[in-house]
């Protein structure tokens, strides 16, 4: 992805941490974790062994009931270089420790497995689902998803840019949208530059659709019909987002 986002993508995300926390924990479902995996795969295997190797991980899950939203990213549209695959996992921070602890002494078999197939980084962000103001599981209905890093214009400050956000968000009630929207920034793990040459941006939107038929509309939407404006004058007046990147979700 490069992700990141994703990234997810470019999810190589920075900002002023803890204005945009504030900025978007004021309405709707609290800040949850993104934890990215940026994952190459080991010489001689495939997407196939990755997923024979998942089998110790999701015995792991079932037995320490495992209550994260978790997806895995392969490229859709996407030509850049550095990763084969991408995991997110999502779940309250106060629930992060937890599990972190609980692997850390039980999912020794399980990470193992992975590491035999595979080789990862990983990361920390901050994800707020925007639209629609559900719980974020939902994720789980999707197929594909967009990710796209982006910076605030010079002279943009967070509130601009959150009243802007909020104004998609009624555009999209109001055309019964069926994607949802989150924003994700980084936490922790997230180099200024990363090896794959992304420099680090201020956030990333992402937008998960539950079949290509409504990613394909929104994309005709943007060239042809009513988010064509909207697109551009974010674009113009708001903030310069570049290297979009989309993926088939698991």
């Amino acid at each position: 992805m490069r992700l990141i986002i994703l990234v997810v993508a470019t999810l190589m995300i920075w900002t002023t941490q803890f204005a945009l926390a504030d900025g978007h924990s004021r309405a709707g479902n609290g800040v949850v974790a993104m934890q990215a995996h940026y994952c190459v795969l080991n010489a001689g295997t495939d997407m196939s062994d990755v997923n024979k190797a998942l089998a110790p991980w999701r015995k792991w899950k079932e037995q320490n009931k495992y209550n994260a939203w978790t997806v895995e990213l392969t490229p859709q549209f996407d030509i850049s270089e550095g990763y084969d695959f991408y995991w997110l996992n999502f779940l309250p921070f106060t629930q992060m420790a937890t599990v972190l602890e609980s692997f850390a002494a039980t999912g020794t078999n399980a990470q193992k497995a992975i590491d035999a197939v595979a080789t990862c980084k990983v990361a920390l962000y901050a994800s707020k689902l925007k639209y629609p103001m559900v719980d974020e599981s939902n994720l789980a209905e999707t197929s594909v998803m967009n990710v796209e890093s982006c910076n605030r214009r010079d002279g943009v400050d967070m509130q601009t840019l959150m009243a802007r956000h909020d104004e998609f968000v009624t555009s999209s009630e109001a055309s019964n949208a069926d994607y949802l929207w989150n924003v994700v920034w980084p936490l922790a793990g997230v180099p200024q530059e990363a090896a794959n040459g992304e420099v680090r941006t201020d956030y990333a939107n992402m937008l998960w659709f539950p079949s290509l038929a409504s990613q394909m509309a929104t994309y005709d939407s943007e060239v042809n019909g009513e988010l064509q404006s909207l697109r551009r004058t974010y674009l113009q007046s708001f903030a310069e987002c570049g290297d979009r990147n989309t993926y088939n979700v698991k």
